[in-house]
């Protein structure tokens, strides 16, 4: 009889210890995050948030004293002169603002009937985009400066090297102006934000 209750009371045992002993499933979840600024980031030309360059277009004048043909005759596609730079932006569509100063005679000096110490021409920007198409923003100069061009491009600037040139082109001065002698001097301001 003392082994029947003995087992009994062994099996009581095992029955109340086994509930307690039985871990119940537990599920979580755990969330990551973080952010991207939206940014642009010279990588060449310059550091930062500036890039910087020159397009030296060398004599400006022909033979004769007027602007050189080559020069007036330039376009987009065959500028005058350019340089690149290549900046990265994170955004799907980078504002460009653009301007420039005409190309005039340094210092300044009153030009004699006939004569100039100002040049207008075209600057432009190409872009290269990130579906393989290029995008061009231009500004035109005048003896009164219009506003700067600002146009939001059409995609993501491409993530390749010089996606960015700068372009002097179709360069003009009042019909048979003479140019004065001396050195000339223009400055392309662009800005590039993320939108």
């Amino acid at each position: 009889m003392k082994k029947t209750i003995l087992l009994g009371a062994a099996a009581l045992l095992g029955l109340a210890i086994a509930p307690a002993a039985m871990a119940q499933t537990v599920t979580g979840t755990v969330n990551v995050t973080g952010s991207v600024a939206a940014k642009c980031v010279v990588i060449t030309g310059g550091s930062g948030g500036t890039f910087s360059g020159s397009i030296p277009l060398g004599e400006l004048a022909q033979a004769d004293g007027t602007l050189s043909t080559t020069l007036s005759g330039s376009t987009n596609a065959s500028p005058g002169g350019s340089t690149q730079f290549r900046v990265n932006c994170n955004t799907a569509a980078p504002k460009v603002t653009l301007s420039s100063t005409r190309l005039s005679l340094t210092p300044s000096a009153a030009a004699p009937t006939g004569y100039t110490g100002d040049i207008d021409y075209t600057a432009a920007l190409d872009a290269a985009l990130s579906n393989s198409t290029t995008q061009t923003v231009s500004y035109v100069t005048a003896a009164a400066l219009p506003a700067a061009t600002v146009q939001s491009l059409s995609s993501s600037l491409a993530n390749s090297a010089g996606n960015l040139t700068v372009k002097a082109y179709a360069l003009n001065t009042a019909s048979g102006a003479l140019l004065m002698a001396g050195n000339y001097q223009s400055t392309i301001s662009i800005t590039i934000e993320p939108s």
